[in-house]
């Protein structure tokens, strides 16, 4: 049984939603969510070479339509995704042998995290009115209806086994419901980490489109201001999280990203600094979370530039809630994306 997944960090997808605070079109009823984060994996994988070239605006009620498409699936896919993983990560921290099966013998029975039911329910009945919406985008609207048929399988599966670990009743059955739910479990855990992956990626590259179309209007006609760096400055911070974030990556490739986002930091900044009046509240916030975020981009840069590895403290500490503490870890830079994103989003 094929039963390895995905890396997963949860790097929220935020900068759609800054159109909208920047009033670039009207605002849409659901605010995002963070959970949480990716990367992620992969949480939100990078295309970035689709957002390269920004595409001509879209008449205003097509635009309209695909900004509230994109917002019904990111809002989802940050509500569900993260959580739906950790579940997989938590079944996977005490069954040793994933291929295998509980044994009955273990030391340790975690059991599993539950998903939610009432949000899986909400979002699939979300996804079919998103997908009606004009303009039609085939290759994401069809990855997003099998993302959501995968997790609801999935979901259904994880609800009785998490009663059944959480009430302990393996503790009457001798394992025998633990060991026959297994198979099943884990087919649909590799269902929906592939569903995911090519969900993501494909939201991914239609939310970069759309962003370089829209920065490129701001700055078009209202030039650089706020609205346009706080935009562009999140449009970095994203795909140097993307590079960054994997457990590997190429150094090379990866310097003229960092570079990207501290050039436009420091432009960002340097424009705040004389024009105080024109600063929203949350602005102090969300340069601190910028700078947070360079920093814990260029110590993740220089731990696998400079090939230093984890000594065994730190491999100690890389683990779901205590990753985040290692210096130049994919965790420690993927709080400080997040972290970047709340603050952004909160202005």
């Amino acid at each position: 049984m094929h039963t390895t997944f995905s890396a997963q960090r949860f790097l929220g997808l935020a900068p759609l939603l800054l159109i909208a605070l920047m009033g670039c079109g009207p605002k849409p009823d659901a605010a995002t969510a963070d959970a949480p984060a990716a990367p992620s994996a992969n949480p939100a994988a990078a295309n970035s070479a689709t957002a390269n070239t920004a595409a001509e605006p879209a008449p205003p009620a097509a635009a309209d339509n695909l900004n509230a498409k994109l917002q019904t699936y990111i809002n989802c896919y940050n509500r569900l995704d993260e959580r739906a993983h950790r579940t997989i990560s938590r079944y996977a921290s005490w069954v040793k042998n994933m291929a295998a099966g509980p044994t009955g013998n273990e030391m340790v029975v975690y059991g599993l995290y539950s998903i939610s039911s009432d949000d899986v329910t909400a979002c699939a009945a979300q996804f079919t009115q998103a997908a009606a919406l004009s303009p039609a985008l085939p290759a994401l609207d069809a990855a997003g209806k099998n993302y959501m048929a995968s997790l609801s399988a999935m979901d259904k599966l994880v609800a009785d086994a998490y009663t059944y670990y959480d009430r302990e009743n393996y503790k009457d059955d001798k394992f025998a419901k633990g060991k026959a739910i297994h198979a099943p479990l884990v087919a649909s855990f590799e269902s929906f980490d592939q569903a995911s992956s090519v969900f993501s990626k494909a939201l991914d590259a239609e939310n970069d489109n759309l962003l370089a179309a829209q920065l490129a209007q701001i700055e078009k006609t209202q030039g650089r201001k706020l609205p346009y760096y706080q935009m562009a400055l999140m449009n970095k911070a994203k795909g140097l999280a993307d590079v960054l974030g994997d457990e590997t990556f190429d150094a090379a490739a990866a310097a003229p990203r960092l570079q990207a986002y501290e050039a436009m930091a420091d432009e960002a900044m340097a424009f705040a600094k004389p024009n105080k009046d024109e600063l929203p509240s949350g602005w102090s916030s969300f340069e601190r979370s910028a700078e947070d975020f360079r920093k814990a981009s260029k110590e993740r840069f220089r731990r696998v530039r400079d090939k230093v590895p984890y000594n065994d403290g730190e491999r100690m500490m890389l683990k779901p809630g205590t990753g985040w503490m290692v210096e130049g870890s994919s965790e420690k830079l993927v709080k400080a994306y997040n972290d970047l994103v709340n603050a952004s989003n909160a202005m």
